[in-house]
Formats: structure tokens, C-alpha cells, sequence
């Protein structure tokens, strides 16, 4: 009789730990499904991202930096004066007025081209590229440094060449036609990248399989002891739960500090929100689901125990 209560008591101290241990571990392994499902997959990652390119903020973000790189490049303001000089010519030609209508004209070529659906094709190619780079650079098989990971370069040959033309309309010489024009937009801040590389890393290595052992291991939990079934299931409610809660809240904040501080807050808490959009529905369908389980069974634990 002894001996029986001895391995009842381990039983149900072993499925506490079980239990306890999966119940915690359950917003690792979840969230860690989905990002090895969504983040460090190239595919995941553009279907992810890729409706950003209607995100508002993001469109003024791109048009106004490769506007203003694109004047940096041509520098219209200084090839005028170069031609005008400081005489007479440069009353009848002003180089600061036609510089700034010629950045006008750029701004608005610029904006009018991110707004337009063919920019969701480029901010597509620009994201599966980039992912593509990063993780080779992440898992050592790049020779780029850990800098240029989390760049994402846009081909902008086209719309160079358009502004071109536009403004040789008015009159600037000695533009170049036959530049090929990148812009770079860099999303995560150098200092963060070493700590993305591990967690991006872990995930790849354990995301796909952790869910199913820590499933394995509530499981185990409970046929050892199956009356803590009820408690278990209404714990893993309140985990996943508060998960969400913290995914909404608290880590908004941490995120737009340390990784997505490039870009302005709007637009960081654009990305951060379509990032995480799938997996805060996948913590509260796990949190209602394992409530009305947990309730729904709590009768019949009763009843047999």
C-alpha cells in the first residue's frame, strides 16, 4: 500500500512538472512555429510584408528618401551653377529656382510611382532579395558582413530614367541616362543584428518541431495524472492569453526601440503590427479554445475524481 502511494505521489509530482513546463513553454513554441512559418522563410516572409506596400506611411517613407537620393545624385543645383557661374547668366537663368521646381518634380514622379500598383511588384522583389541575402549572411554563407543584413535594395532604374527625361525637359543639361540607380532601406539598426541572428538561428533550427514536443510533454502531464486535464487546460488559457496581451502592449515598444528605430514610429508600429497580426490570432484561438475545454471537462474530472 505504501509503495502504491509512493508512485501515486510521483506520478502526480512528475505530471505538475510536465504540465507546468509545457504551460510555460507553450508561447515559445507557438510563437516559434510561426516565425520559422512566416519570418525566417523567404516565402512566409513576402506574403508577410508584402501588403505593407499599400501602408501609407511606408509610401511617403520611400518616396521622399529616393526623391531626395535621387537630387543628391543628379545634383541639378550644382551643374547650373556650374554653367551660369557668378555673372550676369545667372540672373537669367536662377539655379536655386529651377533646383527646387526640378526636386518638386522629382517628388511628385517618386510618390506617384509608389502609389501605383507596380510598386507592390517592386517592394515584393525588393523583400525576397533581401531575405533571400540575410539569410545567407546569417547562416555563414555570405561573404557580406552582418551590416548588410535586413537591407532591402530597390531597382529603380525605371523611374530614374523617367525623372531623367522629365527634367531634361526643362531645360537641365548633362543628366546621365544610363545610371542604374539602387535604393537601400534598412529596417533593422546594426546593434540589433547580432541578437536577431540568434534568435533567427534558434528559430530555424527548432521552430518547425517544438510545438510537437512541447505538446508531447502537456500530454505526458496528464496521463500520469489525467485530473490536473482541467487545470492544465485553463493555465494554457491564461499563458496564451496573457502572451497576447504582452504581444499588444508591452512589446510594441521594445521592438520600435531596438530593432525598428530607422524608421519613424507610425511606420514601425505599421510593420511590427503586420509582423505579429497572425500570431496574436494564434495565441488568442488557443486561449479560448483551451478555456472552453478546460471548463467543458471540469465536470467530468469531478465526477471521476
Amino acid at each position: 500500500m505504501e509503495n502504491r502511494q509512493q508512485i501515486s505521489l510521483w506520478r502526480r509530482i512528475a505530471s505538475i512538472i510536465c504540465v507546468s513546463v509545457a504551460v510555460i513553454a507553450a508561447p515559445l513554441s507557438i510563437g516559434s512555429l510561426w516565425v520559422s512559418a512566416h519570418l525566417t522563410d523567404t516565402d512566409g516572409f513576402v506574403k508577410t510584408l508584402g501588403p505593407l506596400a499599400e501602408n501609407n506611411d511606408l509610401q511617403q517613407l520611400v518616396s521622399g528618401q529616393v526623391a531626395e537620393s535621387i537630387s543628391g545624385h543628379l545634383q541639378i543645383e550644382q551643374r547650373l551653377e556650374a554653367i551660369t557661374g557668378d555673372g550676369w547668366l545667372s540672373t537669367v537663368i536662377p539655379a536655386d529656382e529651377i533646383a527646387s521646381k526640378a526636386n518638386e518634380a522629382i517628388k511628385s514622379a517618386t510618390l506617384r510611382v509608389v502609389e501605383s500598383e507596380d510598386f507592390a511588384t517592386t517592394w515584393e522583389s525588393a523583400l525576397r532579395t533581401s531575405h533571400q541575402k540575410t539569410d545567407l549572411i546569417f547562416n555563414g554563407q555570405s561573404s557580406a558582413t552582418l551590416d548588410d543584413a535586413g537591407n532591402l535594395t530597390f531597382k529603380l532604374d525605371e523611374v530614374f530614367a523617367g525623372i531623367v527625361k522629365t527634367l531634361t525637359g526643362f531645360g537641365i543639361p548633362d543628366l546621365p541616362t544610363g545610371d542604374s540607380f539602387d535604393w537601400n532601406l534598412k529596417l533593422i539598426q546594426n546593434d540589433a543584428l547580432p541578437t536577431v541572428q540568434k534568435v533567427y538561428l534558434a528559430v530555424d533550427s527548432i521552430g518547425p518541431w517544438a510545438i510537437y514536443l512541447n505538446a508531447a510533454v502537456f500530454i505526458a502531464g496528464i496521463l500520469l495524472a489525467p485530473k490536473y486535464l482541467a487545470r492544465g487546460l485553463l493555465w494554457l488559457a491564461v499563458a496564451t492569453g496573457l502572451s497576447f496581451i504582452a504581444l499588444k502592449t508591452l512589446i510594441p515598444d521594445f521592438i520600435q526601440e531596438r530593432l525598428l528605430s530607422n524608421v519613424n514610429a507610425d511606420l514601425a508600429r505599421a510593420i511590427y503590427d503586420q509582423i505579429t497580426s497572425g500570431l496574436s490570432t494564434s495565441f488568442i484561438v488557443t486561449a479560448v479554445v483551451a478555456a472552453l475545454l478546460g471548463v467543458a471537462v471540469i465536470p467530468l474530472i469531478r465526477k471521476r475524481y
